[in-house]
């Protein structure tokens, strides 16, 4: 009998996942085709289907095995030469799993069955087999040793350590940091012999078969001596072209490695999940979350509900979590990271602190996975109330820098900041019909994107743009403005309303965040000042993010500083005609509160609260 761990069977169909199918259609230069989000089928019966391991797992444990990756998933890595007991305790009191292992540390039969096999999947095992920067030394020379993307050792090598954790009973594997070539930059990486086959390849395809080879490292090394200053890819010869291959080969490296460790869990009849953590947040990082069953970005600590949402849609309806570095932020701010990732439907991953901090941060994962369960659906397929879409384009991200991303974060912390529901979406088809969409430095949309940001605009949409969204072919150069040239009062283009605003990251100057005054006005204009969503009145900043299943609409408030006398108003458009919600929080309240008519909207006093709270309410 194949025992397999509750923890993954709510997606499994007799042990072997399902077989995944792609979504033929239009695929970008850059974004790789992804498979459709997975459907999620929630677990029945309270009792496991492995009656053998459940008589051996301690008490204490046998509620971690209750709720499925999609639920749960704050990975606790165990500290080099910790107890593996004790570090089951600590993460059991943080409510944080899965635990993640490396493949050889020895763990009881009641632990390796729902941990993580820890592969080194970004590293190299020896200085010939690690990939080149432009000077020809080994990649990562001052650190880790960099493997490279496009090599063949490298993947027989990642298929052979996952086949080992499968067969020392895993339940998955965690790639760690498969592009740490990636995150050495331009230069850092991508002038080893495979990589620069790769580029051969790319540049006869763009170019035709007479492409003659050349001997791009030489090139490179002569570019970079005659350059004045900094070197990006416009002072390399084919640098757009070699920019794209070293970006791509994220996608094509990870869905490998993924594919090896599936097939012989199908050929094993077993669940095997396959998740990555990344070292750096960029373009080819976000657009690859979708081929492993999970994803660990990395934050810093003061993250804001804007590079949360952004996480959250990379992934889809997949988990993910967030990664801070040790000792980055005080115990507070890791505290308040978990409330606003909560409240988004995505968790924190690492060592947490201990002490009452710790405590608040396993206080909020219990009410979050409570309300998960309650509603019988992972935080993940919480479907957000969207009066704005904030659009993010790998692409557009690729050719300005990073620009287009920390612009998306800033105007989602600054929508945030006014009580907006604004999700962020990967796509113009994902932003709902009547939400306003938001283009944030987008100055380097695909032509499909550009087309279809303008097609909805003129049938009657409004679209916000901080600075002049453009165009670009497929190697990143500039095709022009797609959209006239708007102002901050609006103009009609067809039958929609564009705003322009000014930029958040302009291309020369520091940028920040957008004037609130203002921002307020444009959408007191756009939405209209008693169609809003939500609103909090009161003396404590208060977050608050909506998001529906089913007709049940749950309210995610997050204080970071105790919120007392707080007023919350619920649009009637979105919360109906419902008098009495319930109210839950993070510090042990549990109260039902009444909810009165206002105008066109209903209201109510807050209960006392810190951290994280939430308000359901259905009609």
């Amino acid at each position: 009998m194949v025992c397999v761990p509750r923890v993954f069977r709510g997606r499994q169909r007799d042990g072997v996942r399902p077989t995944r199918t792609l979504v033929a259609g239009y695929r970008a230069p850059f974004s790789p085709i992804t498979a459709p989000p997975r459907s999620m089928v929630r677990p029945h019966a309270p009792g496991g289907n492995c009656p053998a391991a459940s008589r051996v797992v301690p008490s204490r444990l046998r509620t971690h095995l209750a709720m499925p990756l999609d639920d749960a998933f704050a990975p606790y890595r165990l500290a080099p030469g910790a107890l593996p007991e004790e570090a089951a305790r600590a993460a059991e009191a943080l409510s944080a799993e899965p635990l993640l292992a490396a493949p050889a540390e020895p763990l009881p039969a009641p632990l390796v069955n729902r941990a993580l096999a820890d592969i080194p999947a970004g590293r190299a095992a020896t200085a010939s087999e690690a990939c080149r920067a432009a000077d020809g030394n080994p990649a990562g020379l001052s650190g880790p040793l960099r493997a490279c993307l496009s090599s063949d050792r490298q993947q027989a090598r990642v298929a052979e350590a996952a086949r080992a954790a499968l067969d020392a009973g895993f339940a998955g594997v965690c790639l760690d940091r498969p592009d740490a070539p990636l995150a050495l930059g331009l230069l850092g990486a991508g002038f080893c012999v495979d990589c620069q086959r790769a580029v051969g390849r790319e540049l006869t395809r763009e170019y035709g078969d007479h492409f003659q080879p050349v001997d791009y490292l030489a090139m490179a090394r002569e570019a970079v001596a005659q350059a004045p200053g900094a070197v990006t890819f416009d002072h390399l010869p084919f640098g757009r072209d070699f920019w794209r291959v070293r970006n791509r080969a994220l996608a094509l490296a990870l869905r490998g490695y993924a594919r090896s460790a599936r097939d012989a869990a199908r050929t094993a009849g077993r669940a095997f999940e396959v998740v990555a953590q990344f070292e750096a947040l960029g373009p080819a990082q976000l657009a690859a979350a979708r081929l492993v069953d999970a994803t660990i970005f990395p934050a810093p600590a003061t993250s804001g509900p804007g590079l949360v949402r952004l996480l959250r849609a990379a992934a889809g309806r997949r988990p993910v979590a967030i990664a801070t570095q040790p000792g980055d932020g005080a115990p507070a701010a890791l505290a308040r990271l978990a409330a606003v990732a909560a409240a988004c439907g995505v968790e924190l991953s690492g060592l947490e602190p201990g002490g009452a901090a710790g405590q608040e941060v396993a206080a909020i994962r219990r009410l979050a996975r409570q309300l998960a369960l309650r509603a019988g659906r992972p935080p993940s397929l919480a479907a957000p109330v969207a009066e704005l879409a904030v659009l993010y384009s790998p692409e557009a991200d690729l050719w300005t820098g990073g620009r287009h991303r920390r612009s998306v974060e800033r105007a989602g912390d600054a929508l945030a900041a006014l009580h907006a529901q604004a999700p962020v979406v990967m796509r113009v088809q994902d932003a709902p019909p009547g939400a306003v969409l938001v283009l944030a430095d987008a100055g380097a949309l695909s032509a499909l994107e550009a087309s279809q940001a303008r097609r909805r605009l003129e049938a009657g949409g409004t679209v916000i743009a901080f600075g002049a969204p453009a165009a670009v072919d497929e190697g990143g150069r500039q095709t022009g403005a797609f959209l006239p040239a708007g102002k901050p009062g609006g103009v009609r283009v067809g039958s929609g309303t564009l705003v322009e605003l000014p930029p958040l990251s302009p291309e020369k100057g520091p940028g920040g965040a957008p004037d609130l005054a203002a921002l307020e006005r444009t959408l007191a204009s756009l939405l209209g000042r008693g169609r809003r969503a939500a609103r909090v009145a009161g003396r404590a900043q208060v977050l608050v993010v909506l998001t529906r299943t089913g007709e049940a609409l749950d309210v995610h408030l997050v204080a970071p500083e105790r919120a007392q006398g707080a007023t919350l108003f619920l649009g009637e458009h979105v919360a109906g005609g419902v008098r009495r919600g319930r109210f839950v929080s993070s510090d042990g309240s549990d109260v039902r509160i009444p909810l009165n008519p206002s105008g066109y909207s209903i209201s109510t006093v807050l209960p006392s609260f810190k951290g994280y709270a939430v308000l359901s309410v259905s009609a």
